[in-house]
């Protein structure tokens, strides 16, 4: 900490104004010890959540409040163990959805699109949007872009090799971080994906449903 005061002091006697507000910016920043704070609120959710079971066990409480624990305790493993944060009957369709469409299914896609999933009944059912579609083609056009846009620099870096050593090197040092640019911005569309899937296997429950009829 005194070594960046220093290079702080540094910076503002240079002339550097920019580069010592930096180096002030850093030093706030680990005074306050993020990952104590971090860790503090983790702690303290957790003596919360033993807090409830400690009253819910204790049959201290009125009928209402013990629905109200059991309720929370639930909604916490849920979202613990399944990453969805969801009300029982929603815990309860997911659930049954889950256990009927498995093996195609997988609760990384549920959780995926889970701003997607709507209750229906005992059931869930996935709600599109005009805009979903919008942005799924938008990030797709866009990733497809920057990629063979990638693919161009990785031409011409070729293509100036005899010419210029560093100007490859640093053309071709682009064009790899333009692909994975690309693939980090397209799974901006998984959550859409999953959710087309999961869609597909309800309609074809539904359809199979109706031909048994």
């Amino acid at each position: 900490m005194n070594k960046l005061i220093e290079q702080f002091i540094a910076n503002l006697s240079a002339g550097d104004i920019w580069t010592g507000f930096l180096m002030l910016a850093i030093f706030y920043v680990l005074k306050k010890e993020p990952f104590k704070i971090f860790t503090h609120f983790n702690d303290q959710k957790i003596r919360d959540i033993d807090q409830a079971k400690s009253l819910l066990e204790s049959e201290k409480l009125g009928k209402e409040s013990n629905e109200l624990l059991r309720e929370h305790l639930e909604s916490y493993a849920f979202k613990r163990y399944y990453g969805i944060t969801a009300n029982r009957d929603m815990r309860t369709a997911l659930l049954k959805f889950y256990q009927k469409h498995q093996n195609t299914v997988g609760w990384h896609d549920l959780k995926r699109a889970d701003s997607y999933i709507k209750p229906d009944g005992s059931s869930i059912k996935v709600v599109l949007s005009l805009g979903s579609h919008i942005g799924r083609w938008a990030v797709t056009s866009l990733s497809w872009f920057i990629g063979l846009y990638a693919l161009l620099i990785i031409v011409i870096a070729f293509i100036s090799k005899t010419d210029n050593q560093v100007q490859f090197f640093a053309l071709t040092f682009l064009s790899v971080a333009l692909l994975v640019a690309a693939m980090l911005f397209s799974s901006m569309n998984w959550p859409y994906y999953s959710a087309i899937k999961i869609r597909d296997c309800a309609n074809t429950a539904l359809t199979k449903k109706s031909s048994r009829r």
